[in-house]
């Protein structure tokens, strides 16, 4: 009878405890996610020029520029309206910076390289050798 209650007990322990870890793993997911976001808001910086595009938790999406920044929370003015709120970084999700990504003008700018070299290889090959001919 001790016996089989000590296995019950051990099971027991053993099926908490990794509740426990994960419990402990996902809060400091949410520190990290946290201290990332608080990094993004203060890299932008302050003011007008310090434009963003925010994703909150409760999946409303906002353009606008920060107005200030503490360590707790920062000051969002939307784009549009003029309205101003203050967010905790804890509510952010995702912080970008509005335009095109980097990735995304490097492969323009190759693409008109490419149409641009396409265009002189047709016109040499069409005009500069219009009265070549191998032999007599």
């Amino acid at each position: 009878m001790k016996r089989y209650l000590a296995i019950i007990l051990i099971g027991l322990v053993g099926l908490l405890a990794p509740g426990q870890t994960l419990a402990q793993a996902s809060v400091k997911d949410e520190t990290n996610a946290v201290e990332k976001i608080k990094t993004k808001i203060t890299r932008l910086g302050v003011g007008e020029k310090a434009r963003a595009q925010i994703k909150l938790r409760n999946g409303q999406k906002i353009k606008g520029y920060v107005s200030s920044s503490n360590q707790d929370n920062f000051t969002f003015t939307e784009r549009g309206s003029g309205k101003t709120s203050t967010i905790a970084y804890g509510d952010v999700i995702e912080v970008k910076k509005p335009g095109l990504s980097r990735g995304a003008k490097i492969a323009i700018a190759v693409g008109i390289g490419v149409a641009a070299l396409a265009l002189i290889a047709i016109h040499v090959r069409n005009h500069l050798f219009d009265d070549f001919r191998l032999g007599n």
